[in-house]
């Protein structure tokens, strides 16, 4: 959970049929998908377009690891809210954090850890200062 110094970023979203299996719950692959929003909405928020950084800076944040833990089923239709904040930075690490809440109940809690890398040159790079700046 983010202390009070940690900048928390939030958004909304509907479950869709589409996300769900028969019995009516929230696939648990969805999850990801909402933390993976949640975090080019961090970004966003933070003053960071994640399409302009990859173009202008040709560098590219892919996932290294993701991690989840599942605590009550979401349902179709639900409106649930996705906050997502930055744990920890290194020097070529970013880690983002992010609950899935319905009405304040957490649903589902998870971390996941991006790289960043040169796209051209397909390598990892250190996290560029005005990315370090907007995660802080």
């Amino acid at each position: 959970m983010p202390d009070d110094r940690t900048a928390v970023v939030r958004h909304r979203a509907r479950v869709g049929y589409v996300d769900t299996d028969k019995a009516g719950v929230v696939h648990h692959t969805v999850y990801l998908v909402w933390m993976e929003a949640g975090r080019i909405e961090y970004l966003r928020a933070r003053g960071v377009d994640y399409r302009r950084f990859e173009v202008e800076r040709g560098l590219a944040m892919p996932v290294v690891e993701a991690s989840l833990a599942y605590r009550s089923p979401a349902r179709f239709d639900d409106e649930v809210v996705i906050e997502t904040w930055v744990s920890s930075i290194t020097r070529a690490r970013i880690v983002f954090e992010a609950r899935v809440l319905r009405d304040g109940e957490v649903l589902c809690e998870g971390a996941i850890t991006t790289a960043v890398v040169h796209l051209a040159e397909a390598r990892p790079v250190s996290v560029p200062e005005e990315l370090r700046r907007a995660c802080s």
